[in-house]
């Protein structure tokens, strides 16, 4: 259907649950985090430390609360590096990227990912945006259009009063430090990931396979931190219509982290939007379904 100066096209996509409810563990993976050069640039105040890989136009991807560029799905980015040249980063405050000087909001992370590509002399890029990286990559398509191509926001919503927010329980999983390092795990995939899924085993291991490899675990100052920057940014609501870049919304149908139900209200902002949801998937999608999602993905930036 048409609006403004836009198509938009609505579009479910129904892939089923892999390998019996599974992930696509089967798939050789081709990218391995700790195989990639992490390298640093300064921007600003900070060094931030960052990751390539992948051949194409630039792709900046912008992690979720608490994450670090160890964090995204291998197979996932095994599959969106085939088209895309990837740079993720480590946001200041969190992973190998030291806190520097400045606040820790999200308009800082916003000019902290322009400054980057600066540093990389990249002049415009696609930006793809995961939870509250989508709030940065709002912040940045909107103060810095110039510089911005498409957009794909995975998990998203546009902040604010009028967001459909979590519960409260899901709230407190998400930043409770409390108990062991299990206890802080358990509660944190009761998050990301629909009930039944996790009852799987080979999804358990896939993902203790994954996240045994995450080790630069941010510390509770930091999450909390970086918590307050999520809470307390105003949102885009009435800015949104200012955004004029095709953007892709995509989120598991399941998600309760983020609630599914704010990919269509922003569908309904966005003068230019595609918007997919993939059943059966919660916030984690893409390490449930991470070739079906990164097909998607490819498709709509090509």
């Amino acid at each position: 259907m048409r609006r403004h100066d836009g198509i938009k096209v609505l579009a479910i996509f129904t892939v089923g649950i892999l390998l019996a409810s599974g992930c696509g563990t089967n798939k050789p993976e081709t990218y391995r985090p700790e195989k990639v050069p992490t390298r640093q640039v300064k921007v600003g105040d900070v060094n931030i430390s960052y990751r390539e890989c992948g051949k194409g136009y630039p792709l900046i991807m912008l992690m979720g609360l608490s994450g670090t560029m160890d964090v995204w799905d291998p197979n996932f980015i095994s599959e969106v590096s085939k088209n895309n040249r990837i740079i993720m980063f480590d946001y200041r405050g969190i992973g190998k990227t030291a806190s520097g000087s400045k606040p820790i909001t999200i308009k800082q992370y916003a000019d902290d990912t322009s400054g980057l590509m600066d540093a990389l002399k990249i002049t415009r890029a696609n930006v793809l945006g995961w939870s509250m990286g989508t709030y940065v990559a709002q912040e940045f398509a909107l103060a810095y259009p110039e510089k911005t191509n498409k957009i794909v926001l995975y998990a998203a919503d546009f902040g604010g009063e009028k967001a459909v927010m979590p519960t409260q329980e899901v709230i407190d999983a998400m930043t409770d430090q409390s108990g062991s390092p299990q206890d802080r795990e358990r509660r944190s995939m009761g998050t990301l990931f629909p009930a039944e899924w996790l009852e799987n085993p080979r999804n358990q291991e896939y993902l203790k396979e994954v996240f045994g490899k995450y080790t630069d675990t941010p510390t509770g100052e930091a999450i909390e931190k970086q918590f307050e920057a999520w809470r307390s940014w105003q949102g885009t609501f009435d800015r949104l219509p200012q955004v004029k870049n095709m953007t892709m919304l995509i989120a598991g149908a399941s998600d309760i982290n983020t609630p599914w139900q704010n990919t269509p209200l922003m569908f309904e902002r966005l003068t230019k939007a595609w918007m997919t949801l993939i059943k059966g998937g919660g916030h984690g999608v893409m390490f449930q379904q991470p070739t079906e999602m990164a097909n998607v993905i490819n498709g709509f930036l090509e």
